[in-house]
């Protein structure tokens, strides 16, 4: 089952918060409101992309309105002198109705690379820009990895390299157990616009297990960066086997680039189609 659901819906109510919580008197109240929910976060996901947001929840009672903004990039929102808060509570509130009180707060993400929407929105901007689409997926792994993702899977699919019938390429690197429902796995699907047709992008990190009992509002791993590895290079570089996956966890950055370019060496049948 958990190979076929959302894996963030499926953890929502266990070790995931809503991202929108509120309760509403009606049923066309809940039809309004969310229809209002969507329009705030792709005013965010897509107006604003070079702001790198993560996640956008919303708070509501009758009378007010609270947004929480989590963004890698948060001087994009901001802008000079504020003046870019001032659009951003301008347009939310031409979707919301102007007397509503809204209250936005934007929060800086510290390790962005453990996001599965930037990674994805990340991958998806290479194959707009005809990045080698294996070359590109290497890439992303090695980032979510060395950030210290215990183990990373993403999903491309559609007519890759322009190819007359579509097909997907998937890359798994690490431990991804989406039926464990005490793992911490974030996904996200973005879609990549090209000459060719829409390409979509599916991307799975698996950031550990939570022990703790409650719901976490904003995993503590995204607000704070993870600390930093002692340098090892005067250790033997480990490769991969054939065959055989090594855990994320006992991998360092100079282990995670060593594999990475070996793999990118390979002879690949599709790269020379």
């Amino acid at each position: 089952m958990g190979q076929k659901v959302n894996s963030n819906g499926l953890r929502f109510g266990i070790n995931k918060n809503w991202i929108s919580r509120w309760t509403a008197n009606s049923h066309a109240q809940t039809a309004k409101w969310l229809i209002e929910d969507e329009k705030i976060r792709n005013l965010f996901f897509v107006n604003y992309r070079n702001a790198q947001v993560s996640n956008v929840e919303i708070e509501r009672t009758q009378a007010t309105v609270d947004v929480f903004v989590y963004a890698a990039q948060p001087a994009f929102l901001i802008g000079s002198e504020n003046k870019n808060i001032q659009k951003i509570t301008k347009q939310i509130k031409q979707i919301i109705g102007r007397t509503t009180n809204l209250d936005l707060t934007i929060n800086e993400i510290g390790s962005p690379m453990l996001s599965a929407r930037i990674i994805a929105r990340d991958l998806a901007n290479a194959i707009e820009a005809r990045v080698p689409l294996r070359t590109a997926m290497r890439q992303s792994l090695i980032k979510v990895l060395k950030a210290g993702a215990n183990g990373i899977k993403v999903l491309v699919s559609g007519r890759l390299n322009g190819a007359e019938i579509a097909r997907d390429k998937m890359y798994i690197e690490g431990n991804m157990p989406l039926s464990t429902l005490r793992a911490d796995i974030d996904y996200a699907l973005e879609k990549a616009q090209t000459t060719y047709g829409v390409i979509g992008v599916k991307v799975w990190i698996n950031r550990g297990m939570i022990y703790t009992k409650g719901l976490n509002r904003t995993p503590a791993h995204i607000l704070h960066p993870q600390k930093k590895q002692p340098n090892r290079q005067n250790q033997q570089p480990r490769h991969f086997n054939q065959g055989q996956v090594l855990s994320a966890n006992k991998l360092t950055g100079s282990d995670v680039e060593t594999s990475s370019i070996q793999a990118l060496t390979k002879p690949n049948k599709e790269d020379k189609q």
